[in-house]
């Protein structure tokens, strides 16, 4: 149901879109609007654009884009009237008496309650005498019973349909536990997805539960851990464990560690601002989401090969988020959970004060396996340096660096900065020939949104240009409409467009973005505001837009002149009702 547009304008008003992305990004001042690294795909160079006059956004890398609802539908994946309650609730407006509740959003309502249902189950199996595997591995973890209630940990019966029977008493049926990720499903069977093992309940911000890791007790199973698959109300790359409790700490960083037990362990020693990733390495997503809730992050994963491997990537992409990263050095144990067991939590705190920064880490692993009292050690390190100088972004610690190279090397700093100098530019003609290639690729790929424009590149180009026009200038549909029909459009998502567009400018209804938002997806919304953006780069003028017409009148033209056992199904349904057209002006 369409929302009324004073309520819309109202909603917009009071969510000013740059105070709502900047909780989710870094925002930097560009003239009278602002740029930011896009939170929706990984990049060098900030390529997403806030614009402060039209109260929009947009990637020119990855294609992202939309009003203030838009970006919430996209960054938390809600649908259209869960980010309207969203936006509405944050700026404490009433919603319209009218808005109703959508299929989908009753969809994610109905899989949080069975979420919360399955771990009340597992909770209640902790607690029984099957599930006394379970709590003795968690007495061995040295888990207190306040701890496990804390963290609403249970345990997974080893039976195939256990959780299956026990949630169709309560009314779910075996399709919702699928969609949910609760079930598994092998040929024409389903079963419980998780069994035998000890339950780890996901929360989110919100305090849903969105989904569940377990833990095998086999000694020799391939998987110790297993995670809910991504299901509407889960996703791994935007979430992470405990920050339910996180975001609530005094301290002004979070620990990042690699697994539940070690983020259980630290909570229940005082260490409250722990987070885990869930079961994949750190993502984008998941640095741009801490970044909200702390100015550093102290990396204390695994000192195992995997574990620096893991630290280095987490370093690259926190500082692209713009967070200040340091890392824990842990000494006689393989993870925080072993060393608070050995040595305490005070010992801990103690580690915690004395962490390096992520350059200092960095610049000692460089020497990591060189004897620098060779010639040949000392110019494998140098070779190794002067690669990691030519990523710094701050030209100071650079200096620093280049400093400590030059000793540790015997080299002239000077001809270490000329080598750190060519080295920069030999990156940038790199990554410029990577943008080049990247957009050349992205550009053959298989259009999602608009498959018909690969067929019709000319005359997908010219519908674009007349949407665009229709937005910026509404006055002048008369003039698209007396030339073309919406069939003279050939390919279907741009017609679809054209159509939303005429239909409420004929009523006298405003367009603009926020009202194509509850009609299309966010993912078409994206499309269409950067149709709209793209457009303004070129000056409207109505000869520009004779251009645009005058190229589907060509084509109209010019299927209308083809034999029909010639023209494809669209050229065929646009050659009929043109005919009906003329047959009704005659």
């Amino acid at each position: 149901m369409r929302l009324p547009d004073s309520f819309l304008d109202a909603l917009r008003a009071s969510n000013d879109i740059v105070s709502v992305m900047s909780q989710y990004v870094e925002l930097k001042r560009a003239g009278r609007d602002h740029v930011c690294s896009c939170p929706f795909h990984s990049e060098r160079t900030p390529s997403c654009h806030i614009y402060t006059d039209t109260q929009s956004f947009y990637c020119f890398g990855c294609g992202a884009g939309g009003d203030v609802i838009n970006f919430i539908r996209l960054i938390e994946h809600f649908d259209y009237m869960e980010s309207v309650r969203f936006l509405a609730q944050r700026a404490g407006m009433a919603m319209p008496e009218d808005g109703g509740s959508d299929d989908m959003s009753r969809k994610r309502t109905r899989l949080l309650e069975m979420n919360r249902d399955a771990a009340r189950y597992f909770c209640d199996v902790l607690l029984s005498s099957e599930g006394r595997p379970g709590l003795d591995y968690l007495a061995e973890r040295q888990l207190t019973p306040n701890t496990i209630k804390r963290y609403g940990l249970g345990y997974a019966p080893g039976g195939w349909h256990d959780l299956q029977f026990h949630l169709r008493k309560l009314g779910y049926n075996d399709l919702e536990m699928e969609e949910g990720a609760l079930l598994a499903r092998k040929n024409n069977s389903v079963y419980d997805k998780f069994r035998a093992r000890v339950m780890f309940p996901i929360i989110d911000r919100r305090g849903n539960i969105i989904g569940f890791g377990g833990r095998t007790l086999e000694k020799d199973a391939p998987a110790k851990y297993l995670n809910s698959d991504e299901t509407l109300v889960f996703r791994k790359r935007e979430n992470l464990f405990s920050l339910n409790f996180a975001k609530n700490t005094k301290e002004k960083f979070l620990i990042l560690c690699e697994g539940y037990m070690d983020v259980i362990t630290l909570n229940q020693a005082g260490f409250d601002s722990a987070v885990a990733t869930l079961g994949t390495a750190i993502t984008p997503q998941q640095a741009n989401v801490m970044k909200q809730y702390a100015t550093e992050v102290i990396i204390s994963y695994d000192s195992d090969g995997a574990g620096q491997n893991a630290t280095l990537k987490a370093i690259n992409l926190l500082g692209e988020a713009g967070v200040t990263a340091r890392v824990l050095n842990i000494p006689d144990a393989k993870d925080p959970d072993e060393y608070i067991k050995k040595f305490g939590a005070e010992s801990f705190r103690q580690l915690l004060m004395g962490t390096t920064t992520a350059l200092e880490h960095e610049f000692g692993r460089l020497q990591n396996g060189v004897d620098t009292n060779t010639t040949s050690g000392k110019a494998e390190f140098l070779k190794r340096a002067v690669g990691f100088l030519a990523k710094l972004h701050s030209d100071t610690e650079r200096t620093v660096y280049i400093s400590e190279t030059a000793r540790i090397s015997g080299q002239p700093v000077g001809a270490i900065a000329d080598l750190v100098k060519d080295k920069i530019k030999s990156n940038s003609r790199f990554e410029r020939r990577e943008e080049e290639r990247e957009l050349i690729r992205g550009s053959v790929k298989r259009d999602t949104i608009n498959p018909d424009a690969v067929n019709y590149p000319r005359e997908e180009k010219a519908e674009r240009g007349i949407i665009a026009y229709l937005f910026h200038s509404p006055d002048v549909l008369p003039r698209v409409e007396k030339a073309l029909n919406e069939a003279d459009f050939p390919t279907e998502f741009n017609r679809k467009v054209y159509h939303f567009i005429a239909g409420h400018l004929r009523k006298g209804e405003n367009v603009d973005i926020s009202s194509v938002g509850g009609e299309f997806t966010a993912e078409e919304t994206a499309r269409i505001t950067g149709i709209c953006r793209q457009a303004d780069q070129l000056p409207y003028s109505l000869p520009r837009l004779d251009e645009y017409i005058k190229v589907l009148v060509d084509h109209r033209d010019s299927a209308a002149d083809k034999p029909i056992t010639e023209m494809s199904d669209e050229e065929m349904l646009a050659k009929m009702d043109e005919l009906r057209r003329r047959k009704h002006k005659t």
